[in-house]
C-alpha cells in the first residue's frame, strides 16, 4: 500500500510529518513539491534527505544528502535546502562529495592539532615512555645496554629538545661524535636504536616522520665486517694448556672451555643459575628470556661438559650462579670474562693495564688474537669438521631461521641430531685436550694429506682415540 506523500501546503505537510509514527522498520515519506526530497522515519527520529543521481566518471551513481532533523528543520527549510542542492547538482556539483571533502579536511586539521599537541614532549620524556614499552623491556638484558647507549651518546645531545624539533642534522651530529671516538660499530648500533625509537614515537602519533630514515647504515663509518676467527684444533689444545699455566682463575678457565663444548654465548654462561642444570637428565635449559634468540634451548651435556660443570660446581656451587661476581649473590659482569682474555693478549711490549694482570701474553695463540665469542664459533666449526650438518649446528647455536617460509614449513626439532652433535664435540675436545692430544693432532694432519679413498676421517680418528671415562659414584 502506497504511503501518503507530503502535501504541497506547508501547514498540512507539517501536520503529516509531526503525526508520522515510527514502525518496526524505517520508512520514507516522499515530498510532492520537490522530487527526491524525503522524510526518513525510524525509532531514532525523523530526518530530511535528498536523493539524487550524479555522474561519477563514466557511470551514474545514486547518492543521499542529509538535510537535518525534523522538526528542527521545518518543511519549508527542507524544501529550500533541497532546491538549492538540486541547482548545484544541475551545474555539475556534488554537495555530498563536498561535504565529505570538508569532513576529511576537518579530520586532518584535528589530527594535525592533536599531533602538534602530542609532540610537545622532550626526547627525554619520549625515551622513558619507550623504555616502559614492551620492546626495550622485553630484551634479554631488560634494556640496560639500550639505556646506557642513549644516556652516554644520544640524550646529552637532543634530550632536552622537543622530539618534533629533532632533525637529520641532529642525528648526524650524534653519529659523528661517536665516530670521532672510534666506536664504529656502536655508532651503527646507535642509528638502528634511534630508528626504532622514532618509529615508536611515530606509532604513538608523537611525531609525523622519522628523521633517521634519511640515513643509511652503510653510510655510517666503515662497513662492519663479521668476525670469522675460529680456533683450529691445535689452537684449542694450545688454549687449554695456556689456561692451565696462566694465573687466570680456574672458574674462568672452565667457562672458556665450556663455551666451546656447549656452543653457547658467553653471557648465557656468565649469567646462568645452577637451577637451570638438570643433573639427572644431563641437560642445561637456557630460558627464552635469557638468550638473544628469545627461544628456549635445551643443551644435552656431553661427558666432557659434565666433567667441567661438576668441577665448577665444587668451586661455585655454594652460590646461585655458575660464575658469581664479587658479590656472590649476583652473577659476574660479562665484560669481566671478556677482559680476562683481552688483558692476556696485549701487543708485545705494551705494558699491562693499571690494576690488571702482568701476564699480558699468557693466552696468545698461534692464529692471532681471539675473543670470547670466537670460542662459540670454534665449537660449531669443530662440529662441522666432525661431519655435523649445518642445519644441525645452526640449531645447536640456537640461531633463528631467517627464511620465514622455511621456518614455517620446516618444523622438525632435530633433538636427537643436536644431542649427538654436542656429544661427539665433547668426545673430540676430550681427545684434543687429553694426554694423547698431540699424537691425535699429528695423525689428523697426516690423514688429511692422504688420498680421499685412503682417509680414515676426522670423526673416525676421534672414535679411535676417545676413551670413555669409567663411571664413578659421583657421576
Amino acid at each position: 500500500m502506497a504511503r501518503e506523500k507530503i502535501p504541497r501546503h506547508t501547514e498540512r505537510a507539517t501536520t503529516l510529518c509531526r503525526n508520522a509514527k515510527p514502525e518496526s522498520k524505517q520508512f520514507e515519506l516522499l515530498d510532492e513539491t520537490v522530487p527526491g526530497l524525503e522524510l526518513r522515519v525510524n525509532s531514532k527520529g525523523k530526518e530530511w534527505s535528498l536523493r539524487y543521481r550524479i555522474k561519477i566518471g563514466d557511470k551514474w551513481g545514486n547518492k543521499r544528502l542529509p538535510l537535518g532533523e525534523f522538526p528542527a528543520v521545518t518543511v519549508a527549510n527542507a524544501r529550500d535546502a533541497a532546491l538549492k542542492a538540486k541547482t548545484d547538482i544541475s551545474r555539475g556539483m556534488d554537495p555530498m562529495g563536498d561535504r565529505q571533502k570538508q569532513a576529511e579536511q576537518r579530520a586532518l586539521e584535528i589530527e594535525a592539532k592533536a599531533l602538534e599537541i602530542a609532540s610537545r614532549v622532550s626526547v627525554d620524556d619520549a625515551f622513558e615512555r619507550w623504555m616502559a614499552s614492551a620492546l626495550p623491556s622485553g630484551r634479554a638484558d631488560k634494556g640496560e645496554d639500550l639505556r646506557r647507549l642513549f644516556t652516554n651518546d644520544v640524550l646529552p645531545c637532543i634530550g632536552k629538545k622537543q622530539i618534533k624539533d629533532v632533525t637529520v642534522v641532529d642525528i648526524h651530529t650524534i653519529l659523528d661524535q661517536m665516530l670521532a671516538r672510534g666506536v664504529n660499530r656502536r655508532a651503527q648500533q646507535a642509528l638502528s636504536e634511534m630508528r626504532q625509537f622514532f618509529d615508536f614515537a611515530k606509532g604513538r602519533k608523537i611525531v609525523s616522520s622519522n628523521p633517521t630514515n634519511e640515513i643509511k647504515k652503510k653510510d655510517v663509518g666503515k662497513p662492519s665486517k663479521p668476525r670469522e676467527r675460529a680456533l683450529s684444533t691445535r689452537e684449542i689444545r694450545q688454549l687449554d694448556q695456556a689456561l692451565h699455566t696462566s694465573s687466570l682463575n680456574r672458574v674462568t678457565h672452565i667457562i672458556y672451555m665450556l663455551q666451546i663444548s656447549v656452543t653457547c654465548r658467553i653471557n648465557e654462561l656468565c649469567q646462568a643459575p645452577w637451577s637451570e642444570m638438570n643433573w639427572n637428565r644431563h641437560e642445561w635449559t637456557i630460558a627464552a628470556e635469557r638468550n638473544k634468540s628469545r627461544r628456549e634451548i635445551v643443551i644435552s651435556l656431553s661427558t666432557y661438559s659434565l666433567s667441567l660443570l661438576r668441577e665448577l660446581h665444587k668451586l661455585t656451587g655454594h652460590t646461585p650462579w655458575l660464575y658469581p661476581g664479587q658479590n656472590e649473590q649476583k652473577p659476574v659482569n660479562i665484560k669481566q670474562a671478556a677482559n680476562h682474555a683481552r688483558d692476556r693478549q696485549l701487543p708485545e711490549g705494551q705494558p699491562p693495564l693499571e690494576g690488571r694482570t702482568i701476564q699480558t701474553r699468557s693466552l696468545v695463540l698461534d692464529g692471532g688474537p681471539w675473543r670470547t665469542h670466537d670460542l662459540r664459533r670454534s665449537g660449531t666449526t669443530l662440529m662441522q669438521q666432525l661431519g655435523v650438518p649445518g642445519e644441525v649446528s645452526e640449531r645447536c647455536l640456537n640461531h633463528v631461521e631467517g627464511n620465514k617460509m622455511k621456518s614455517t614449513y620446516h618444523r622438525y626439532d632435530y633433538e636427537r641430531e643436536m644431542k649427538r652433535a654436542w656429544h661427539i664435540l665433547g668426545e673430540a675436545l676430550a681427545v684434543i685436550t687429553g694426554p694423547a692430544g698431540e699424537r691425535f693432532l699429528d695423525e689428523a694432519d697426516e690423514d688429511h694429506l692422504k688420498d680421499i679413498d685412503d682417509e680414515i676421517g676426522f670423526l673416525n680418528l676421534v672414535k679411535q682415540h676417545y676413551i670413555k671415562p669409567v663411571p664413578t659414584e659421583a657421576s
